[in-house]
């Protein structure tokens, strides 16, 4: 007995630990817990029923539920199946029902349906009186913005509603309806609950028509709310609004003053005109747009040179304020402006007029810089196409005031007028920071002129650009004037070697001229001088010269002195602006000097003569020599 105790305890634990593993098996939750129907759909509240509930994922720990009633006695059939019971005694009602288990759950709505039995009404007695009071709304506090309306025009309206009853109001609604004026925008706005003595502020944008004439409309507010038994109460409310500038006649509209800033005013000078503009009709003007006339004096410093005022009503003034510049004015002293005005009335009526202000000029040069370009060079002082050169601009201020920030834009505005000339190593646009009053600058530009340029006079225009001491823009166009012209492309030498020149003897320079280039240059005169040298036919007329054709020319010359005698070659020719130019070539030729006398013969000897002086003898006989 004691051997096998051991044994029956093993089997004990063995049996637990297994009953402990089916046991979880089944409570274990399935990740596929659904309800799919329940029978029946329909019970009565007095008996219950037992309801069969279908689906899937079921086990023994589902548990069923109403919705909004609570748990079911449920009973497990099988994992596709439930039973519940449900109790007498569950009010009437749609009910959602659900099956769950502790990690898991699954709802079928309106899935059972609980109606009460049909009994015959029995007699009730009536209920209590309610408690005497009632919420009672009123309009506590008002106001309009702007507080007198123009007509057209939009205004707002702000209103303290207070309950001033003895109950609270609920679903508390304020509402616009109209009439008179026309509301903007939601016209309704719901406050919901307030309690007694309770405020609330509610704004609400209208429009008055624009035909509307002047005088005091009310503009209805209606308050509505209810207590907590339901019962409704209405609250209508009034308020006044003022409305001016409608009615008879027409509005008329007066420049009552006008002033610059600065005051007195310059050619170019930019300035601010600031008008008051006063309404002495009868209506209000509305739409109102001044400005200046035409272009002529005046443009706009910046935007438009129009201003314009929504509205003005009648006895009141706005003052309006236009940037502008002043144009070129031959002469000083007071000037007229026109300006132009255009408006309307709330009827639809337009108008428009035309009136004069004066303002304060001076032309004067006294106060105001005077920039021009007093000088132009260029260094090299003629340049061809090509051909790198400096243009230097001389700039003078003449006028009586220092001219600040000078931009000179070279080729006018954007450089569009440069023509053939191109800027190198910088822009075309030079900047000085200041020109004194009667000083002069001097700016440089390295330009090259292109390749392909014709030869002729270029006006360029260069555009200055400064201010004066009070910050007013000024700017001017200057024309400079640059000449590219064809420089001619030569060749001059010999076209044949000159030997044998001898002092005293005539020999010949034969002289060829050849144009390099491709252009004809009109050459009129081809011409050949020396120093020292007696030239006949030295010089020809040789007449347009086509480029890579040549002209020759072969003078006599007579050296009067032996060594290297310099041949100065002139080639006049007429330039692309018809003027005469000259180019020349210096060319060397060596002369010999004149040949030795022969050695005269001495008396005859009356020694008897050598071996050697009888064979010289015979050789002068030979070459006729004497003997």
């Amino acid at each position: 007995m004691r051997k096998h105790l051991p044994i029956s305890i093993a089997l004990l634990l063995g049996l637990l630990a297994a009953l402990m593993t089916v046991s979880a098996v089944a409570a274990r939750p399935s990740l596929q817990l659904a309800i799919t129907g329940v029978e029946p759909r329909t019970m009565l509240s007095t008996t219950g029923g037992t309801l069969s509930i279908y689906g899937s994922g079921f086990t023994t720990a589902t548990m069923a539920r109403l919705v909004g009633y609570g748990l079911l006695d449920t009973a497990f059939v099988n994992p596709n199946a439930l039973r519940a019971v449900v109790p007498p005694g569950v009010p009437p009602g749609v009910y959602a029902v659900e099956v769950s288990e502790p990690s898991y759950s699954a709802t079928l709505p309106a899935a059972l349906t609980i109606v009460a039995p049909t009994v015959a009404p029995t007699p009730t007695s009536p209920p209590p009186p309610p408690p005497p009071g009632r919420p009672i709304l009123t309009v506590r506090n008002f106001s309009v913005q702007p507080a007198r309306v123009y007509p057209g025009a939009e205004f707002v309206v702000t209103v303290e509603i207070y309950n001033n009853g003895s109950r609270g109001a609920e679903n508390t609604l304020v509402t616009f309806p109209g009439g008179t004026f026309v509301p903007v925008g939601q016209a309704g706005h719901l406050v919901g609950f307030m309690h007694i003595n309770a405020t609330v502020v509610i704004t609400q944008t209208m429009r008055a028509p624009a035909n509307l004439s002047s005088g005091t409309y009310n503009l209805q507010v209606n308050l509505s709310a209810n207590d907590f038994e339901g019962n409704h109460y209405e609250y209508p409310q009034t308020i006044s609004v003022e409305v001016v500038g409608g009615g008879a006649g027409r509005p008329q509209l007066v420049v009552e003053s006008a002033r610059t800033e600065p005051e007195v005013l310059g050619p170019g000078d930019r300035f601010t005109l600031t008008l008051q503009i006063a309404n002495r009709g009868e209506r209000t003007a509305t739409r109102v747009v001044v400005g200046p006339a035409s272009a002529e004096l005046v443009v706009p410093a910046e935007g438009s040179s129009m201003a314009s005022a929504d509205r003005i009503a009648p006895g009141r003034a706005v003052t309006l304020t236009l940037p502008l510049v002043l144009g070129t004015v031959k002469q000083g002293g007071r000037v007229g402006l026109d300006l132009a005005l255009s408006y309307g009335d709330s009827s639809g009526g337009t108008y428009s007029d035309r009136q004069s202000i004066g303002l304060e000029v001076s032309s004067s040069l006294a106060d105001r810089p005077q920039l021009l370009i007093a000088a132009v060079q260029t260094e090299p002082p003629v340049v061809a196409p090509g051909d790198f050169f400096t243009l230097t601009l001389a700039v003078q201020n003449v006028g009586g005031g220092d001219a600040y920030r000078l931009l000179l834009t070279l080729g006018g505005e954007g450089g569009k007028e440069l023509g053939p000339f191109v800027p190198r190593e910088s822009g075309n646009v030079l900047f000085v920071s200041r020109v004194p009053a009667g000083e002069t600058v001097r700016l440089t530009v390295p330009l090259v002129v292109d390749g392909s340029a014709d030869a002729k006079a270029y006006g360029v225009p260069a555009l200055l650009a400064y201010e004066d001491a009070r910050g007013t823009s000024r700017s001017d166009v200057q024309r400079i004037s640059l000449v590219v012209q064809r420089r001619p492309i030569f060749r001059i030498g010999f076209y044949r070697p000159v030997e044998g020149a001898m002092v005293g003897t005539p020999f010949p320079l034969p002289v060829e001229l050849i144009n390099l280039g491709k252009a004809s240059v009109n050459v009129t005169m081809m011409e050949v001088t020396g120093e020292g040298l007696e030239i006949q036919n030295g010089s020809l007329y040789v007449g347009p010269l086509d480029g890579g054709t040549s002209a020759s020319l072969e003078a006599t010359a007579v050296a009067q002195q032996a060594g290297t005698a310099e041949v100065v070659v002139s080639v006049h020719y007429l330039d692309d602006f018809n003027r005469p130019q000259t180019v020349t070539q210096t060319l060397t030729v060596e002369v010999a000097g004149p040949p030795e006398p022969a050695p005269q013969e001495s008396a005859p000897s009356s020694e008897t003569p050598t071996f050697w002086e009888k064979i010289l003898r015979f050789l002068r006989g030979l070459l006729g020599l004497g003997s």
